[in-house]
């Protein structure tokens, strides 16, 4: 697969496709749209932390896009067997506190479970670090060092 070429979702897997073109929909305005894509009691796990319910997600979205100035996810891959999916991405997100506002670059995967079309599972894999903790000052310096150490 051309990594710049979007897999497409088949109509069977409608449940995927409406999940990923919500978050690439998302902004501080339209959280309500949460409640498309999530049972009333989804488990959501990042690295940052642990969510459970959709009133907490929706408060913890809340507080994640106060500061982003955009946030973009492209398809990279999936996996799907039944009600389960990984799900393999790119993010790119500006954030006014982070890097200036530039954009960041990240990749990641999230593995979902599903019931009735509604996402009732979420872990996501990514690399905290990259994303936040090397884009800030002084922190950020030593977290690639650290990492440069640690790769030599």
């Amino acid at each position: 697969m051309n990594q710049r070429e979007a897999p497409s979702i088949s109509e069977p897997l409608q449940w995927l496709q409406d999940y990923v073109s919500t978050y690439n929909e998302l902004n501080a305005g339209n959280l309500h749209l949460l409640n498309n894509i999530y049972s009333k009691n989804a488990l959501f796990i990042d690295p940052l932390s642990k969510v459970e319910g959709l009133d907490a997600l929706t408060e913890y979205f809340e507080h994640l896009y106060v500061n982003l100035t955009s946030c973009h996810f492209d398809l990279t891959g999936f996996i799907c067997n039944g009600s389960d999916a990984a799900i393999y991405w790119t993010m790119t997100v500006s954030h006014k506190k982070l890097k200036s506002g530039k954009p960041i670059t990240l990749e990641g995967h999230s593995r979902l479970s599903q019931e009735e079309g509604k996402v009732t599972f979420q872990r996501d894999y990514f690399d905290a670090g990259a994303m936040i903790y090397e884009h800030v000052p002084v922190v950020g310096g030593l977290v690639r060092f650290v990492k440069a150490k640690a790769s030599a």
